[in-house]
């Protein structure tokens, strides 16, 4: 499915989306460089079309509806390489533009657990989106806990970090 260097990079920022109403380019020959949902029309002008495509993506989000919303198959790709973070923004602003907050994170499944949540390992995340917080104050929200993996994990560093 990453059939791209731009997928490649992209896919961890994009990979979240699989847990929320929102296509990440399944269904299409451009997986994890776009993103949509019928919602978004009227506030992005991109669209295109999910379809089944066999051994490739037969059951894709939003199937057969025509979504609205980002092409970033022209975004450049440099300054996430660099930080080796994963792009906030897009989910933000999808999150903020989507109609129907509600519906905008998939629901728990049997197990109590939102895909959304099982993709990125808490529901902290979801909850600071759906509270209004910024890219900035998630990221400084993440400190402690990086500080102490990271002194954790310095011990067992080969090579100076």
């Amino acid at each position: 499915n990453l059939n791209t260097q731009q997928a490649v990079v992209l896919f961890p920022s994009l990979c979240m989306f699989e847990g929320t109403a929102i296509n990440e380019g399944r269904g299409t020959y451009m997986p994890f460089t776009i993103l949509g949902a019928p919602a978004l029309k009227g506030k992005y002008s991109f669209s295109y079309k999910p379809v089944s495509i066999p051994g490739m993506s037969e059951r894709p989000n939003q199937k057969d509806s025509v979504c609205y919303g980002l092409d970033l198959r022209g975004y450049d790709i440099s300054p996430l390489r660099k930080s080796r973070q994963l792009n906030l923004a897009w989910v933000i602003e999808l999150y903020n533009a989507y109609p129907d907050k509600a519906n905008f994170f998939q629901q728990e499944r049997a197990n109590g657990v939102s895909p959304f949540d099982l993709r990125i390992g808490t529901d902290q995340l979801r909850k600071q989106i759906i509270a209004g917080m910024s890219e900035a104050d998630i990221r400084k929200s993440w400190e402690p806990g990086l500080q102490k993996f990271k002194a954790i994990r310095a011990k067992y560093l080969l090579y100076p970090d």
